[in-house]
């Protein structure tokens, strides 16, 4: 058949499809659920009667199929025939003794007809098109479908469909979600495996990752914007973003080695996530109300998800820019022998594989572009010019310092600058050797210095990538789950708890031990490596390249900033400790004010959940901690604009000029009339 007529089918049928997706939507009764379901089953057998005969292309199987065909419409006329003689009723109604629905069944059914139909319509095209042979045995009939699901005739047909559907129903959506379907539309049109050869899949690659970047950007910040959501809404956010997970699992898996399976898989559960909003789109509205920010399970699968798209979409950058050598040369340890020298054997195996996409340039990119875009947003709201100005160096200080420099400009002789080779302290760049002690230690002499005259605020809160992937709108306003979460609420005040005694002491024992191992192997004293690694380096890429992104994912159930609340980061620990004797400190214009504050924002707000600010600020009119890392939530949150930094520029200038004002002659406003930060108003009580 040619090609034309085929293309011409395909679409004709993509629109009736997505026709009856728009009366499934709008279905109410029992017999409007017997017309949709009659008609999806008509189209499935049909569908998958002809993929048989083409299979088996004789006079018996075409008298079969046609039987079969009988009596699966007769089956699909039951709803019908039902409603005629038992009276109609509405599909929301729930049978006694059984929790779910009519409607539940009836769209789960029609999901799985409209996936089978597709499925087998695709199949159907692909080998009348001859893009796909009719092999026999159960394998190849695998292996066909398999590679009918991933070609154009199935991918570019679901997303006609889908985006017809989207046209009709476009007006439906609660507002802002439009634009969230239309993304998934988009996605699927840039599926890599839909058209044969390196050039559309390198371009649907790179331009499906942009969408997909996009897409993630628009839904923390719908996120933030809409603190309390419709349950059908965050139900239909978190399986969207889980979808997406598995979908670039699979991109990545197909790029390393061609095998299509999970990608497939991924696309069909891309297809029912869809296709439920499609037809039960007004749950996402009229469902009842819940604030994601009361439910820490909810957005820790959110943040999986998107943690799990961002890791396997890297790796697929990365064997697009790299090749497939980037991971199958990695010199991995063998895993064989004695149970525990084999699950060590696994585990190194596991956090080797798991940096080497975190740590590579392009899953930096990705990161740094999302998160710098949150950023951006609160940069937009935040009232303060300082904080202004700090949180633009954020993003440049991840631009030039975490990723510019370090991997495209000094990427050969790194480990040899200090406070860029070693930015994060022992191990940073490998092997500790004699020719780069004296770069270690400058490292330690100038980030010393500067915590000690700015606060550990230069790290923690500036030149660390944790500034960006902390102090955007979204991740920020999860500062709440450091109140409600059983690990935050140990580690509220400025006490050090005996939980960060034991984290911090283990980090700091593992990495000097690591670095006196390197050290002494460097020399040729030892000979002592884990799995053919430098131990510092192994150590240093456990704690920064994996276990921070644990923490991180952890932040329903740990609180924001974890990596400086519980000790893992020894690198911030040092600089906390030597801020704790510096100059840097908190202070009040008038601690009257803090007493007659009745908000207390300035402590609701510490992304590091320093709850005992406003105590400090009455007694002693200023406040300084081991644990203050100068974000500057509190400044920007005080209702009075009472609170502000104090460094070495505030030590200069009370040197110089005297001491500030007290607030009282800086015509104190009331608090409910003064322009309150946006963090305060975003973070729940």
């Amino acid at each position: 058949m040619d090609l034309p007529v085929l293309w011409l089918v395909a679409g004709g049928m993509a629109v009736f499809t997505a026709w009856l997706l728009k009366k499934g939507s709008a279905m109410r009764t029992l017999t409007d659920a017997g017309v949709v379901l009659f008609l999806l089953v008509m189209m499935a057998s049909m569908f998958a009667s002809a993929v048989v005969y083409l299979y088996v292309p004789t006079f018996v199987t075409a008298v079969e199929l046609v039987a079969l065909n009988m009596v699966s419409m007769s089956v699909g006329l039951i709803p019908i025939l039902a409603a005629l003689f038992r009276g109609d009723r509405a599909l929301d109604e729930t049978r006694k003794g059984s929790a779910v629905s009519s409607r539940t069944i009836v769209v789960g059914s029609a999901i799985a007809l409209v996936i089978l139909s597709e499925v087998f319509m695709g199949w159907t095209f692909a080998m009348l098109g001859g893009a796909v042979t009719a092999a026999g045995g159960l394998r190849g009939a695998y292996s066909a479908l398999l590679a009918a699901s991933s070609s154009y005739w199935f991918i570019f047909t679901m997303a006609s469909e889908m985006a017809v559907t989207l046209f009709m129903l476009r007006r439906s959506f609660p507002k802002g979600f439009g634009w969230i379907v239309a993304a998934q539309v988009a996605v699927m049109f840039l599926s890599p495996t839909a058209i044969a050869g390196q050039t559309w899949a390198n371009g649907s690659l790179v331009a499906g990752s942009v969408v997909m970047i996009t897409l993630i950007v628009y839904i923390f910040e719908f996120l933030y914007r809409n603190r309390t959501l419709g349950r059908g809404s965050l139900y239909y956010l978190v399986c969207l973003m889980f979808a997406y997970a598995l979908m670039m699992a699979g991109v990545f898996v197909w790029f390393l080695d061609a095998d299509a399976s999970l990608f497939v898989l991924s696309v069909v559960v891309e297809m029912v996530v869809y296709f439920y909003v499609v037809l039960e789109e007004r749950r996402l509205g009229s469902s009842s109300l819940r604030s994601w920010q009361s439910m820490p399970y909810w957005v820790l699968a959110l943040l999986g998800s998107l943690f799990v798209a961002e890791f396997f979409m890297g790796g697929a950058i990365d064997v697009y820019a790299y090749g497939t050598m980037y991971f199958t040369m990695m010199p991995l340890a063998t895993i064989g022998g004695p149970l525990l020298g084999a699950l060590a054997a696994a585990l190194y195996d596991f956090v080797t594989l798991f940096a080497s996409v975190t740590m590579s340039p392009w899953y930096l990119v990705m990161m740094g572009v999302e998160m710098g875009a949150l950023v951006l947003f609160k940069i937009r709201d935040a009232r303060e010019l300082e904080t202004k100005v700090r949180l633009a160096l954020v993003i440049v200080a991840y631009a030039v310092y975490t990723l510019f420099l370090p991997v495209f400009v000094l990427s050969g002789s790194v480990s040899r600058i200090p406070w860029i080779g070693w930015s994060m302290g022992l191990g940073s760049s490998g092997a500790l050797a004699p020719g780069v002690i004296l770069a270690l230690l400058a490292t330690y002499a100038i980030s010393g210095g500067l915590s000690f005259l700015f606060g550990s605020r230069q790290v923690c809160s500036l030149l660390c990538m944790a500034s960006l992937m902390y102090q955007g709108t979204t991740i920020d306003s999860m500062s709440s789950f450091n109140r409600t979460s059983s690990v935050g609420r140990r580690l509220l005040t400025s006490r050090i708890s005996s939980y960060y005694r034991v984290v911090v002491s283990l980090v700091w024992v593992s990495l000097l031990g690591a670095a006196v191992l390197s050290y002494l192997t460097s020399v040729g004293v030892l000979s002592v490596s884990v799995f053919g690694s430098d131990p510092s380096f192994f150590f240093y890429s456990f704690y920064f390249n994996f276990l921070w992104y644990i923490v991180w994912i952890m932040i329903p159930f740990v609180g924001t900033y974890g990596c400086a609340t519980t000790g893992m980061c020894g690198w911030g620990s040092l600089n906390q400790l030597v801020s704790r004797v510096g100059l840097f400190r908190l202070k009040v214009r008038d601690s009257d004010a803090c007493i007659d504050c009745k908000t207390k924002d300035c402590a609701k707000v510490c992304p590091v959940g320093l709850t005992d600010l406003p105590g400090s600020f009455i007694d002693k009119g200023e406040f300084r901690s081991f644990k203050c890392i100068g974000v500057g939530d509190c400044v920007s949150a005080c209702p009075y604009e009472n609170v502000f930094f104090f460094d070495v520029r505030n030590w200069l200038r009370a040197k110089l000029h005297g001491p500030l004002p007290p607030l009282a002659a800086r015509s104190r406003p009331e608090p409910g009339r003064s322009p309150i930060a946006v963090g305060a108003l975003h973070v729940a009580d």
